[in-house]
């Protein structure tokens, strides 16, 4: 049996509740599931035959010694499963975790299947009911045995994120506020054009630490960075369901909550997802930046030809970075500028600049020939670049107002007779549902928020939604990409496997993991140190998920919501917490140094020992940690 299927069936043993392909990510990159202690990441050899004995220790031969699991558990298969077998999982729990059939991947989804005794093929006949007929309800799927539909129904569910709440605009805007497995809430938008365009909007983050003060995200600050996952059934999502009324999702634009590029491994790995799986075009997908400078570099060396969208608003330093705080980060305006430079030079694309516009900030004539002298002198050509104009939409944290409609073709003017660059005033879409730029901001907010301080007056609220624009244009020939990438990432966000207390603590450097700054003399100066540790080092905030519908009245909440959510810090500000981070930092990457020492080691055959291995099962864990510590260090 594969090693995927062994972790599968371990498990729906356990009852452990867990979302989607996690299954697959934890074995895959076992870091998250702190239960499998001796797991070796690089053996995924088969065990056909073999039970997994946790006494031995063959290096051919690889097994999971296996921790907080019920006594007794061993797992063995037949080398041919046969439509008739009868592998259903052993109940050992009323909560039996989840395998998101929207975002298994297909060899996984094939893996599990054969471990429950069907065979392969049956992962081909659900996918299709699932991508090309846009099904949702695993009993339309007529060709499957009604034995494994009914076991799909017990321990399978057709998308993970769920939905709070869904509205319609008077212009056919569909906005929905889903509550991930968290609490965090996100939005997604989906725009339908009267040239059959349908175009989602896609959050990348919960939250958003960039601080643009006219985004109503920006103002809520950062919890997490969203997985994978949680990006792709967005879209999924979508997708699906316009499949199964006879239309098709035919652009994508990560221009949602939160600051793609600042979550750049999983949104990339989304984004090749969306275009092997659901085959849309790379050249249909737009990455929208406020220009997190690294990772614009990064993105030329890509073998995806994604469109990228700048958010400007601004042609001078003084300017932008009195509206986007993020300008000062990443040198100014003359370096990004000249990034976008060598974009268009590497990529041969054109590059879309938003611009917001601010009645009497940024929408006169004058800011419109600064703009164009500001692309001028950066060498970007007029063909190259394309300005799309966007009448700023009230938020409610800001207090500036949209331009007029005179100003607006002013602008467009001088752009297009004088610079030759072209520019298209954007429609503003479902302001009455506060789903237009910048209006991401869901109402269910105010609902959790009344309702937590009822119960628990000391939580806060849930950071929700961002800004989105479209920059599609019809005509674009769609490019799938042939690369095959298999590797699987997931996100920060676990659920709370414990680790038995016999573990050697692996850190080596503990006075930098509880570092004290000595100057602090009194007990309140010190308790502030720790806390700021805390937020840095983000440790375990508990967080209650609220079923939907549940009576003001209940005080306890359903125990599969109850979990622990690792929540970063929005932002660095004082010199204690900052050195604090930056210590952090040069711990984690000495930690991964030594992980990839061991990966060596592994590599020329040595054996490695169990707290070894486990050290070698936290990189993904770490990698993500270090990600966000260098994101609010920025």
């Amino acid at each position: 049996m594969s090693a995927i299927a062994m972790v599968a069936l371990l498990f729906l043993s356990r009852g452990a509740p867990v979302n989607g392909r996690a299954i697959v990510s934890r074995i895959a990159s076992p870091t998250k599931c702190a239960s499998f202690v001796n797991v070796n990441p690089r053996a995924h050899r088969s065990t056909y035959g073999r039970s997994s004995s946790v006494a031995s220790t063959s290096r051919k031969r690889p097994t999971f010694q296996v921790a907080s699991l019920h006594a007794g558990v061993s797992i063995s298969s037949t080398k041919q499963p046969t439509e008739t077998a009868t592998a259903m999982p052993t109940k050992r729990s009323a909560e039996p975790f989840t395998v998101n059939l929207l975002t298994l991947p297909l060899p996984e989804l094939e893996t599990l299947l054969t471990s429950w005794g069907y065979p392969a093929y049956r992962g081909k006949q659900i996918q299709n009911h699932i991508f090309s007929k846009g099904v949702t309800d695993i009993d339309q799927m007529m060709d499957l045995p009604k034995q494994l539909r009914v076991l799909l129904k017990e321990r399978a569910t057709i998308g993970s994120l769920h939905l709070e709440i869904e509205q319609i605009s008077q212009d056919g805007t569909k906005k929905r506020a889903y509550r991930l497995h968290d609490g965090q809430m996100i939005e997604s938008v989906l725009m339908p054009y009267e040239d059959g365009r349908r175009t989602a909007c896609i959050s990348s983050q919960a939250g958003c630490a960039m601080g643009c003060v006219f985004c109503a995200t920006g103002q809520m600050g950062f919890a997490r960075q969203l997985t994978a996952e949680e990006i792709y059934e967005q879209v999924a999502r979508f997708a699906t369901e316009l499949r199964g009324d006879g239309e098709r999702l035919s652009n994508v634009v990560m221009m949602g909550m939160g600051e793609p590029l600042a979550n750049y491994r999983n949104v990339i790995h989304a984004i090749r997802r969306m275009n092997s799986e659901l085959g849309i075009g790379a050249r249909r997908i737009t990455v929208s930046t406020v220009g997190v400078v690294p990772n614009i570099r990064k993105l030329m060396e890509e073998d995806l030809q994604v469109r990228l969208a700048l958010s400007l608003h601004c042609a001078t330093d003084e300017e932008r970075s009195a509206l986007l705080p993020a300008n000062r980060r990443y040198g100014g305006l003359d370096e990004l500028m000249s990034t976008i430079r060598e974009y268009i030079q590497v990529k041969k694309s054109r590059v879309t600049f938003e611009w917001a516009l601010i009645e009497g900030k940024n929408d006169s004539k004058d800011v419109a020939r600064t703009l164009g002298r500001l692309l001028q002198r950066h060498g970007i050509r007029p063909d190259m670049a394309h300005v799309n104009l966007i009448p700023l939409n009230p938020t409610g944290g800001y207090g500036g107002g949209p331009s007029g409609r005179n100003n607006v073709q002013n602008f467009v003017s001088v752009l297009e007779n004088e610079f030759g660059i072209s520019a298209t005033p954007r429609m503003r879409r479902g302001i009455d549902i506060d789903a237009g730029c910048g209006q991401l901001k869901a109402s269910v907010k105010k609902k959790d928020d009344l309702q937590r301080m009822s119960m628990n007056p000391e939580n806060g609220g849930l950071p929700v939604v961002g800004v989105y624009e479209d920059n599609e244009e019809v005509g674009i020939d769609d490019c799938n990409s042939d690369v095959d990438d298999e590797r699987l990432h997931v996100g920060s966000e676990v659920l709370n496997f414990s680790i038995d207390d016999e573990f050697i603590n692996l850190d080596d450097d503990m006075d930098a993991e509880h570092f004290v700054d000595p100057t602090f003399e009194d007990e309140l100066e010190l308790a502030e140190a720790e806390r700021l540790i805390a937020l840095v080092k983000g440790l375990t905030l508990q967080q209650t998920a609220f079923l939907p519908g549940a009576s003001s009245g209940t005080e306890t909440s359903t125990p599969a919501l109850s979990l622990e959510s690792k929540v970063k810090s929005t932002t660095i500000t004082d010199e204690d917490s900052i050195r604090t981070a930056k210590r952090r930092r040069k711990k984690l990457l000495k930690q991964l140094d030594s992980i990839q020492t061991l990966k060596d080691m592994e590599a020329t055959g040595k054996m490695l020992n169990q707290e070894q291995l486990h050290k070698i099962s936290m990189e993904e864990e770490w990698i993500n940690e270090l990600e966000s510590v260098e994101h609010n260090l920025m």
